[in-house]
């Protein structure tokens, strides 16, 4: 708790980030991978061998994105640092310990960003009142990158903005907030897409709970999106009992598309 506490403290970020829960999350996440690690090894193993084998698809030099590059769990930035003259990694808030990792290569640099280009437009809405906002994700300077990957985005967009609506607004319908997020997702696709020439994406596409190891209750993740079968596909037990269920365990199903620029305009 010390740890967390220290971090939460210390870390730098945008007021907005903070008031939205972006820096408490990211301190979670890192506090249940120390606990978990041996749990999600396998879904971090996955991960990195799929975003090493979708940049080798993309012409060495240039530059590359990483979208959601968080606490750097399941990037293989010393592999990107390589193929690349340059690499970007974006998240809306950059923890310490990333911080000190980028200082090891000369051509990584970090920009904070709300890649979906939402804090602002709907903490203006949750102030006023009014319908819910669309996404208006940023483009970033230097033109299209040579390879872009989105690090588990897909199906996190919406989360930390509902759970604002939901404290904040709860007035709002279902079925307006279900357009919100379904608008969210698929605006990341299309803003991938428009981003890099060859632009790759993992996501937890459906979230399981196992009693026993059976299955007791399953959820997609894809806001409903029609997403084509994934080139690669994997578990990760993200939370095995007691860590969210005193007796069930928590899976999700990641799928993982070598580059999304085909499809992402259709979904």
């Amino acid at each position: 708790m010390l740890r967390e506490a220290f971090e939460y403290l210390t870390t730098p970020c945008p007021p907005l980030a903070r008031r939205f829960g972006y820096l408490a999350e990211a301190v979670a996440l890192g506090a249940r991978y120390r606990r978990q690690r041996r749990a999600w090894e396998p879904h971090v193993e996955a991960c990195r061998r799929f975003v090493a084998e979708a940049a080798e698809r993309a012409p060495r030099g240039g530059r590359a994105l990483v979208a959601g590059s968080g606490l750097l769990i399941e990037v293989p930035l010393r592999e990107l640092a390589e193929r690349f003259d340059e690499v970007v990694l974006v998240d809306v808030i950059h923890a310490r310990s990333v911080r000190r990792e980028v200082r090891r290569f000369a051509n990584v640099r970090l920009v904070e960003l709300d890649v979906a280009g939402i804090l602002d437009p709907l903490e203006a809405t949750l102030r006023s009142g009014g319908h819910l906002p669309s996404p208006n994700p940023p483009e970033l300077a230097g033109g299209r990158f040579a390879f872009a990957v989105s690090c588990n985005l897909l199906s996190q967009l919406p989360l930390m903005p509902l759970d604002a609506i939901d404290r904040r607004a709860p007035h709002v319908p279902d079925a307006e907030r279900a357009t919100f997020a379904k608008a969210l997702a698929r605006s990341h696709l299309a803003w991938l897409a428009r981003t890099a020439h060859t632009a790759a994406l993992f996501t937890d596409i459906e979230s399981l709970w196992l009693d026993g190891g059976r299955v007791v209750e399953r959820e997609d993740s894809t806001w409903g999106i029609p997403l084509p079968a994934p080139d690669r596909r994997w578990d990760w037990d993200i939370a095995p009992a007691p860590e969210e269920d005193r007796r069930r365990d928590l899976r999700h199903t990641v799928g993982a598309w070598f580059d999304v620029t085909g499809f992402a305009l259709s979904c």
